[in-house]
């Protein structure tokens, strides 16, 4: 989001004079700083690196060593835009993130969190930092710096509070959003135009469009799994009568800031998969756990493969294989030797919004309202400053002055657990609470799980993983299998006393009394929040299910708002039990589910193979449910009688033809294209398409185009009738009140008609199948289709595409970069299977209805299987690129190959293993 054009061609002017200084590739010895022994690292057939030192502090030293040797950059500019900074780097277009960061203070955090973590812990990250400067201080800098005209002056030393502040973004970037703001616009917007058009706003809003219904019904825990039995209490009434008439201005200008800045306005659509199988319905009698977390696909990779290997019992010794964020020295995925573990986002209501009344001296807002009294609060003076790339002066920052989204100050409200004032007007303001400002201890948990060896201890551990709340899955070498949420959930008084005062947490709430976070005079060691939090043990987890697996991908683990009603559910002591106003659609998790019970089914046992299979699904689970309503519609307009608008969508060829094509397609979503990278691809070598493949990838194609189509029918057209275009609900949410629309009689809940009735629905169904077909064969998607009419020239793979960006792009970016190139004319990026919701995540816009509107940007950041050995683990892995990010070495995007056709290398700790497959080795010795 911080591109800046035209830094790519001065990239390429510096990258021939980088080339050398790539030392990739033989054996070497190396003197280096702060070893307390010498260090073996030997980097395997693909070039992750093998750690092998004598303690602990070597170890994560030569980790932050070699972190800077591969992704220094990448390094940087997380910490810079974390800290609120980045423009000093990028320049002026990144200013509006900087803004942003500053205001939300993750840096401000990290201070915080840094002093509460262990000494063990800080030792770590000291040792990490000392092998980042060791290397920033013997090492030219990566071409990047170049191109941005910057010198080593201007990259400061690495510090412990970096890596935190580095861990605070992106636990931040899971699980932040500004939701509750654009919620409000909505709800008010809704009931504005229902009050003046006659129908219900509030019912529309709450039970037609905005559902908190998922898609599909696919639970993690079954009913009777859990200890804590659901009591539900009815629907609690809630009221936006609290909020004053300036409400909507201050949530637009929020809202437009945060937009502006690339600041999550919605709960985070990134999700993962994981599931786990025992040993008792595993083929090898072993327990096995796979897990694909979905993040940014970029160049180079978010995540870093590593091994470390320290001997020692567990308490002391270290056997890690996995993954690690630059940056930060955590092993946040992968195995320990007795305890391999993967997790998906759970998407927790952890941030609360304020509308706060306010004090004001000068302009300047010096207290806010609570209760009736006049609280302090901050002022933190900000000085911006922006580098001037491509101007010819090295190492050339001005001091930018205050303006729009540069403020001169942060304001900071103390109550909100250090939030801060995000949007004022006159003597009324917004302000944030979120879990994440707080003294948090994540890293604690990580080095806790590098030490754990059984299920139990690692589940015991989460007690230290505060905020960026995820759904963790363990398997152990004593044949355990696990599942627990983690993050702190706040307690809010109103839903405590079974009530609701004024709007729901998922909306803007009173900040003048009433809402608030119940104040924890005396928290436990193992609680960061200083308010009441929903205890642990009411935190859904499973251990050992009679039916021998887990799975979750990021769906709603219990059913709790199966109901539509996020609010309804009792705590078992009383109270409200909220978690969340909703979770991803459950499409993932039901392929997921169907995939293991059909291997349970036909084999009786789940094959290693199987799980890898599993990972690698491409198909559509939504368009399983809704195919059959266009096979429906197409019946009912060829049955006598049918209105004459349906017969004539019934007597088309085209539609026919389409409706044929989708009835006898298996919903699986094949390029269809030689140049087309699938699942049943081996090693990154491209295949030619079967004939099967060429016509599921049509049939793909004209689904994907229908499902736009007919949400622009069915949803949006309704919506826009009133005046509500500009208030869309977002594509998931679009696609959970599309199947609830298409169950009903067309009527909402509201009173608002979205259809007239089954012939009213079926008209819409192949009216949009039609305007789905027209689309692909129009000018705008010449490129894909060259202007064809005939169906059988559709291919999914000509619009399912993906382009791993580099924040210069150019030569850093993929394509051009490791050797791949764009599909053709017009048609950036690398074609691939998959789509909307698949299990092998590919996700684009369910709306897309331009020729590059299918492309993603996010997915498998990290593919693992893993089964639980006594020796050592049986597990592989791969990441979408490679270790490093020069992109003129050897371990520049060389694992893309395999990534995009669902293939692994081994992820062995074994250093027999490592040994035969060396690719180079280097001894790092201490000076002296």
């Amino acid at each position: 989001m911080w591109r800046r054009s035209g830094l790519a061609i001065v990239a390429l002017v510096v990258f021939a004079g980088f080339a050398g200084s790539a030392a990739q590739g033989g054996s070497a010895e190396l003197a280096l700083a702060g070893l307390h022994k010498p260090v073996i690292v030997v980097r395997d057939a693909v070039g992750v690196p093998h750690v092998y030192a004598k303690d602990e502090h070597d170890a994560y030293l030569t980790l932050g060593y070699l972190h800077a040797q591969d992704r220094l950059f990448q390094m940087d500019a997380s910490r810079r835009q974390a800290s609120g900074t980045l423009a000093e780097l990028l320049g002026p277009g990144a200013l509006a993130s900087d803004g942003q960061l500053r205001t939300f203070g993750l840096r401000r955090a990290a201070a915080r969190s840094l002093a509460a973590l262990s000494p063990q812990t800080v030792a770590i990250l000291e040792a990490y930092a000392q092998g980042v400067n060791a290397w920033i201080g013997a090492n030219p800098l990566p071409p990047e710096y170049a191109a941005l005209e910057l010198t080593k002056t201007q990259v400061p030393a690495w510090t412990a509070l970096d890596s935190e502040t580095v861990s605070k973004l992106i636990a931040f970037g899971l699980s932040f959003d500004l939701g509750d703001i654009a919620n409000t616009q909505k709800l008010i917007a809704y009931q504005t135009a229902g009050a003046a058009q006659g129908f219900d706003g509030a019912a529309l809003f709450r039970e037609d469009v905005m559902r908190s219904e998922p898609f599909a019904h696919a639970p993690s825990i079954l009913p009777g799994e859990t200890s804590n039995p659901i009591h539900t209490h009815g629907k609690p009434a809630w009221s936006s009568s609290a909020l004053g008439p300036d409400t909507e201005a201050l949530a637009s200008k929020a809202l437009a800031q945060a937009k502006a800045a690339g600041i999550p306005v919605a709960p985070t659509t990134e999700g993962s998969n994981v599931w786990v199988v025992s040993g008792a319905k595993s083929a090898s009698g072993r327990p096995m756990v796979a897990n694909d977390p979905h993040l940014s696909l970029q160049s180079p990779p978010v995540f870093y493969e590593v091994g470390l290997d320290v001997p020692g019992p567990p308490a002391k010794g270290l056997a890690l294989y996995g993954v690690t964020f630059p940056g930060t020295p955590a092993l946040v995925h992968g195995t320990n030797g007795h305890v391999s573990w993967g997790s998906t986002v759970n998407p927790e209501d952890v941030t609360d919004v304020y509308s706060e009344q306010l004090v004001l001296s000068g302009g300047v807002p010096v207290a806010t309202i609570y209760q009736g009294n006049a609280e302090p609060t901050q002022i933190i003076p900000e000085t911006f400053r922006a580098n001037q790339p491509a101007d010819g002066t090295p190492d050339d920052l001005v001091v930018v002055p205050p303006a729009a989204g540069v403020p001169a100050a942060t304001v900071v409200v103390p109550r909100r657990n250090q939030g801060p004032l995000i949007s004022a007007s006159g003597s009324t303001g917004l302000s944030v609470q979120y879990t994440g400002f707080g003294a948090t201890r994540e890293p604690d948990f990580f080095r806790l799980l590098s030490h754990a060896t059984t299920v139990g201890e690692a589940i015991d551990a989460l007690r230290y993983f505060d905020f960026g709340a995820q759904n963790w899955m363990f398997v152990d070498d004593r044949g355990n299998i696990g599942y627990k949420t983690s993050g702190e959930i706040p307690l809010r008084e109103d839903l405590q006393a079974g009530t609701v005062a004024g709007l729901p947490p998922y909306f803007i709430r009173n900040g003048t009394g009433g809402n608030e976070w119940i104040p924890d005079p005396s928290p436990a060691e193992d609680q960061a929040l200083r308010y009441e939090i929903l205890p642990v043990d009411e935190m859904d987890g499973l251990v050992n299910p009679t039916r021998g697996w887990i799975s979750n991908a990021n769906q709603d683990p219990t059913g709790q708002t199966f109901d539509n009603d996020p609010l309804n559910e009792l705590r078992p002591g009383g109270g409200i039990r909220y978690i969340t106003p909703g979770h991803e659609d459950g499409n993932r998790n039901t392929r997921i589910t169907k995939r293991i019970q059909e291997a349970l089914s036909s084999a009786g046992k789940v094959s290693f193979e199987e799980m890898e299979s599993i990972q690698s699904d491409v198909k559509l689970n939504d368009a399983e449910v809704l195919v059959p309503y266009i096979t429906a519609a197409l019946a009912a307009a060829q049955t006598p009688g049918a209105p004459a608008g349906l017969a004539a969508l019934g007597a088309n060829p085209r539609v026919q033809d389409a409706a044929a094509r989708l009835a006898a397609w298996d919903f699986s979503t094949p390029t269809g294209i030689a140049a087309g990278y699938d699942a049943p691809d081996v090693n990154g070598i491209r295949a030619d398409p079967t004939a099967a493949e060429i016509s599921a990838s049509v049939a793909a194609t004209i689904y994907s185009l229908w499902r736009g189509r007919i949400l622009a029918l069915l949803v949006d057209a309704p919506l826009t009738a009133r005046g509500l275009g500009g208030f869309l609900p977002p594509g998931s949410q679009a696609m959970s009140a599309l199947r609830h629309l298409l169950e009903g009689s067309g009527t909402g809940a509201s009173g608002v008609p979205f259809f007239a009735g089954p012939a009213g629905r079926d008209t819409a169904v192949l009216q949009a199948l039609l305007n789905a077909l027209d689309l692909a064969a129009s000018p705008a998607f010449a490129p894909a289709f060259g202007g064809s009419s005939d169906l059988g020239d559709y291919r999914w793979g000509r619009l399912h595409r993906i382009v791993f960006s580099h924040l210069l792009g150019g030569p850093f970016s993929i394509p051009t970069g490791a050797g791949f190139a764009n599909l053709d004319t017009g048609l950036p990026g690398i074609a691939t299977d998959g789509g909307f919701a698949t299990v092998d995540a590919a996700s684009h816009n369910p709306r897309a209805a331009t020729v590059n509107g299918f492309m993603f940007g996010s997915g498998p950041a990290r593919r693992f299987v893993a089964e639980a050995r006594k020796s050592d683990p049986h597990a592989v892995q791969v990441i979408p690129g490679g270790e490093s990010g020069n992109a003129l070495g050897p371990w520049f995007g060389n694992q893309l190959g395999l990534w995009l056709t669902d293939d692994y290398h081994a992820a062995t700790t074994r250093r027999g293993e490592v040994d035969r497959e060396a690719a180079e080795r280097e001894k790092l010795v201490p000076v002296g």
